[in-house]
C-alpha cells in the first residue's frame, strides 16, 4: 500500500460526496490507494454517501468514531492505515487534480517528513460577506505569520493544511493527544520538530478551502480557535506560537481600558486612542485587500474585528473555566506509539 488517506467527518454531507469524488478521479484504478473515512456518528447522510461509494469502490472505507472528537478520528485512521505515506484531509477543503501526485513528488525530492501546500481560502457561499471573511482570513492582518495561508516560495515551516507525513512520523513520535478539541495538528507537529523532523510547504501542491460565510459563523468558529489556546498549554505546555496569544492580548488591554475608565478620567483618552490605532491599522489593510480583490473594505474591516474579539474573548474565557474544566489535569501525551499500538 503506498498512500492511505484520512478523512475525519461529522455531519458533513454537503461535502463528503464532491471530497471523495475529488480523490477518487486522482487514485484512477490503482490499488496502492485506500481512502479511511472516520465519521463521529453523522445525524445527516453522511455515513450513508460514504457507504454508496464505497459499495462500488473497495479503497474506500467506513470507520465509526464513537467518541465524536477529531483527535480520536485521526488516530483511529491511523491505526488502521496501510500506507507508507499517510494523508489527514478535510472534507472542507477542494483539492488539485495532481494533489496526491504533487505531494508524493515533493517529499521524496526533499525528504521531508511532512509537506504541504499553500491554501487559497474561499467563501463556502458566494455573498459579500462571505468574500470578505475568506479575504481577511487569507491576511497577515488578519491571521499574522501564518504562511500556509498568506503564500509564499517552496520553504521549510512549522505546519501546513492536509498534508502528507511518513508513516515512520507516528511510528517516532506517536499519535495525536487526544484531550486536544483542537490544537491536535499544532501539537502533534511541535513534537515532531522537537525531534528533529522537517515540514516542507510548496506552491506546486494546490488546495481550496471553504471558511464560514457569515459572521456569526465567523464568531464561533474564532471564539472557540481562541478558547483552546490557553486550554492547549494547560494540558501539554507548548505547541503553540506567539500569534496564537495576540488576540487575547489585545482584547484584554480593550477591556482593562474599559473598566478602568470608569474611575480614572484620562483612562478614557486612552481608551479612545486604543480603540482608534486598532481602527487605523484595520482599515489600512482592509483599504489594500480591497484594492487587490474588489471586495467592500468596510466588510473586510468587519470581518477583522468580529475574528480577532472573538478570538481574543475565547481565550480569555478559557482562562476564567480552565479550573472548572481540567480540574484533574494530566501533563504528558496521551496514548503510546504507533509502533506498540493494536491495529
Amino acid at each position: 500500500m503506498l498512500v492511505s488517506i484520512i478523512i475525519p467527518t461529522k455531519n458533513e454531507e454537503k461535502f463528503i460526496g464532491k471530497c471523495l469524488d475529488s480523490f477518487l478521479a486522482q487514485m484512477g484504478s490503482k490499488e496502492d490507494y485506500e481512502v479511511l473515512c472516520v465519521d463521529g456518528i453523522s445525524t445527516d447522510k453522511t455515513a450513508e454517501i460514504i457507504k454508496e461509494r464505497s459499495a462500488h469502490d473497495k479503497r474506500i472505507k467506513l470507520i465509526t468514531n464513537t467518541a465524536k472528537v477529531t483527535p480520536v478520528a485521526m488516530n483511529l485512521g491511523v491505526k488502521q492505515a496501510k500506507g507508507d505515506f499517510i494523508m489527514v484531509v478535510s472534507c472542507h477543503a477542494e483539492y488539485a487534480s495532481d494533489y496526491i501526485d504533487k505531494c508524493l513528488e515533493v517529499i521524496q525530492r526533499t525528504g521531508a517528513d511532512q509537506v504541504g501546500g499553500y491554501m487559497i481560502t474561499c467563501p463556502a457561499e458566494n455573498t459579500a460577506v462571505g468574500a470578505a471573511i475568506a479575504a481577511a482570513t487569507s491576511c497577515r492582518f488578519g491571521v499574522g505569520n501564518s504562511a500556509f495561508r498568506t503564500g509564499g516560495p517552496e520553504q521549510e515551516v512549522d505546519i501546513v493544511p492536509f498534508g502528507m507525513y511518513r508513516r515512520e512520523v507516528f511510528e517516532k513520535i506517536g499519535l495525536y493527544d487526544e484531550r486536544l478539541v483542537r490544537n491536535q495538528d499544532l501539537e502533534f507537529n511541535k513534537r515532531l520538530h522537537k525531534a528533529g523532523g522537517k515540514t516542507i510547504i510548496s506552491p506546486e501542491i494546490k488546495l481550496k478551502y471553504y471558511n464560514r460565510s457569515t459572521y456569526m459563523g465567523l464568531w464561533r468558529q474564532a471564539f472557540n480557535n481562541g478558547l483552546w489556546i490557553p486550554y492547549t498549554i494547560w494540558l501539554v505546555g507548548s505547541g503553540l506560537n506567539l500569534r496564537h496569544f495576540i488576540p487575547m492580548f489585545f482584547v484584554s488591554g480593550l477591556i482593562t481600558f474599559t473598566i478602568g475608565a470608569f474611575w480614572v478620567w484620562f483612562l478614557r483618552w486612552i481608551l479612545l486612542g486604543y480603540i482608534l490605532f486598532y481602527l487605523f491599522a484595520a482599515s489600512g489593510f482592509a483599504i489594500q485587500v480591497a484594492r487587490r480583490t474588489k471586495i467592500s473594505a468596510i466588510l473586510v474591516l468587519w470581518s477583522f474585528v468580529v475574528l480577532h474579539l472573538a478570538y481574543g474573548l475565547g481565550s480569555i474565557w478559557a482562562i476564567i473555566t480552565i479550573p472548572f474544566k481540567f480540574s484533574n489535569r494530566r501533563r504528558g501525551i496521551t496514548g503510546r506509539l504507533l509502533a506498540y499500538r493494536k491495529t
